[in-house]
């Protein structure tokens, strides 16, 4: 038996080809070009002020590196002692939001808290509490999570809880979002395969009487078929923004020179911000955008193998996938791709609530990338004979 003494075996990753520096470099280089070219983009909100939009972003990315450095060091084995109160909150908050007088409605949606100027879209926050609440429920029925009941009925209920709360709400893009990662991580889980894809063929006939029974959201899926045909009605938002990409060709027109955010194209500082981005920096710029949250998913997959538990894997994963699915569905709305979700592109566009729940998911996965470096075996000093 070799006499050499045992280092333990690590399973986090270190130096240059740490996963989580090129997480932060990603995210970093998004935020930064969201403050540049939200100046321009939210200048028709408030000409008054337009430096307002602008601070109000400054603040929460402040909030988000004070809370992200807290998420931090917090002990994420110690955190599970809470998943089930923090699945609890979620859900009374949703149901309290829907209360007129204690919710808000913005854009249509009652799904905001008011807290004088700012507003808290608990919706939001309950990406992060359904993440918490899958991984640690399926790293306790590890063995059972092929089963029906337990590794796919149980979990699905309390998935349809929210993402029901939610449709309530009206905001039906949130809902998507959800059961998208929801439904990435009962994959990941093990869940059943026949179980998630009945169950997801299943979930398309109540979706189409909702959208049937809503005239906006039949009108916009109508509208997203044939958009040269409906560029002045429902589809007015998303030929604006082909048109701003039109008008910044590969070059740009250059920052602060765009012009479809001044009279064309509304929410051009939250939903559709990618445009402004493609107006004003031109094809290499948005090319350059897809290529950062590409490479912010690959490390963030290259961790996520590394995870020495399901537990941790699972909440890494789900922190990863609501990151990168958003950012796709917003880019695919944008660029006339799919119909409009009314969903903000990660990091870049205006909103408090939204930056805040992303950066949550980055502190999330780097809190796991800190505790994975902690030896998985530690050395006993006992010596070991041959027998």
């Amino acid at each position: 038996m070799s006499k050499r003494k045992s280092k333990g075996v690590h399973t986090g990753h270190f130096g240059i080809l740490n996963p989580a520096v090129a997480i932060v470099v990603c995210v970093f280089a998004l935020a930064m070009l969201g403050v540049s070219v939200l100046f321009s983009a939210s200048l028709p909100v408030n000409e008054d002020d337009p430096y307002r939009i602008i601070e109000k972003q400054l603040m929460w990315m402040g909030v988000t590196f004070v809370v992200g450095l807290i998420v931090l060091k917090v002990d994420l084995e110690w955190a599970r002692k809470f998943v089930w109160v923090g699945y609890g909150v979620c859900v009374v908050g949703l149901v309290l939001v829907l209360i007129p007088g204690i919710g808000s409605i913005v854009n249509g949606s009652r799904s905001w808290f008011r807290f004088g100027p700012f507003g808290l879209q608990i919706a939001e926050f309950a990406k992060i509490g359904l993440v918490f609440f899958l991984a640690h429920y399926f790293s306790l029925i590890r063995k059972e999570s092929g089963t029906f009941w337990k590794g796919f009925a149980v979990p699905c209920i309390a998935i349809g809880l929210v993402v029901g709360l939610i449709m309530m709400q009206t905001d039906l893009g949130t809902a998507l979002i959800i059961s998208m990662v929801c439904f990435c991580l009962l994959f990941l889980a093990g869940s059943n395969v026949f179980y998630l894809c009945g169950s997801a063929l299943a979930s398309l006939v109540p979706v189409v009487y909702l959208i049937s029974k809503d005239p906006e959201r039949l009108s916009r899926l109508t509208a997203f078929m044939d958009m040269e045909g409906n560029k002045s009605g429902d589809a007015y938002q998303v030929w604006q923004a082909i048109l701003a990409f039109g008008a910044g060709g590969v070059e740009g027109v250059g920052p602060g020179n765009g012009r479809q955010q001044l009279r064309s194209l509304p929410e051009a500082h939250t939903d559709f911000i990618f445009a402004i981005v493609g107006e004003e920096l031109g094809l290499f710029a948005t090319m350059a955008v897809v290529v950062v949250f590409m490479g912010l998913f690959i490390a963030g997959v290259s961790h996520v193998r590394k995870a020495p538990n399901s537990y941790q894997f699972l909440l890494a994963s789900g922190c990863l996938l609501t990151i990168s699915i958003q950012a796709l569905v917003n880019l695919g709305v944008v660029t006339g791709s799919l119909p409009t979700t009314g969903l903000p592109l990660p990091f870049i566009s205006y909103g408090g609530s939204n930056f805040l729940v992303m950066g949550l998911c980055v502190a999330l996965i780097l809190n796991t990338s800190l505790a994975w470096k902690t030896p998985a075996l530690k050395d006993s000093g006992r010596k070991l004979k041959e027998i």
